[in-house]
C-alpha cells in the first residue's frame, strides 16, 4: 500500500491537467461592438462574431433582423441596422442565439452542428453526442 491518500493523488493530477482544458469557459465569444450613428445601429464586429460560433452568417443575420424587429444590410463584415438599438438588446439577441443554436442543452458545450433528419434540422453535440430539433 502507498502513502498517499485519496485527496493528495486527486490533487496532484488536477494540478498537471493544463488551464486550457480544465477551464469550463475556453470559448467565449467577443462583446458587441455597436457604434450608434444617427439613426442607425452599426453592429461593427459581426464577421468575429461569426467566426467564433461557426455558424452560416445568413441565418445569424436573418436571425438578429427578425428578433430586433428591423431591417439591415450588411457591409465589409458589418451589419447597419435601421434605427437606435441599445448595444444590451443586441448583446441580448446574440446571447439567446448562442442558447438556442449552439450550446449543447445537455453538457453545455459549444461543439455543435446542424445535421438534416428526413425533414428535420438537429442540432448534434460532437461532445456527448447529444442532438436536439432546432426551427431553422
Amino acid at each position: 500500500m502507498s502513502d498517499f491518500d485519496y485527496e493528495s493523488l486527486l490533487d496532484r493530477a488536477r494540478d498537471k491537467i493544463p488551464d486550457d482544458i480544465s477551464n469550463r469557459s475556453r470559448w467565449k465569444l467577443p462583446e458587441p461592438d455597436v457604434l450608434i450613428e444617427g439613426s442607425q445601429t452599426i453592429l461593427r464586429n459581426f464577421s468575429e462574431l461569426i467566426s467564433m460560433m461557426d455558424r452560416d452568417a445568413d441565418h445569424v443575420y436573418q436571425f438578429l433582423q427578425n428578433e430586433l424587429g428591423t431591417s439591415a444590410s450588411r457591409e465589409k463584415g458589418r451589419i447597419l441596422l435601421k434605427g437606435r438599438i441599445p448595444p444590451r438588446r443586441i448583446k441580448e439577441k446574440i446571447v439567446s442565439y448562442v442558447k438556442m443554436y449552439i450550446l449543447c442543452q445537455q453538457c453545455n458545450a459549444p461543439d455543435t452542428s446542424f445535421i438534416k433528419e428526413d425533414r428535420t434540422t438537429l442540432l448534434k453535440c460532437q461532445a456527448c453526442g447529444a442532438t436536439r430539433p432546432v426551427k431553422l
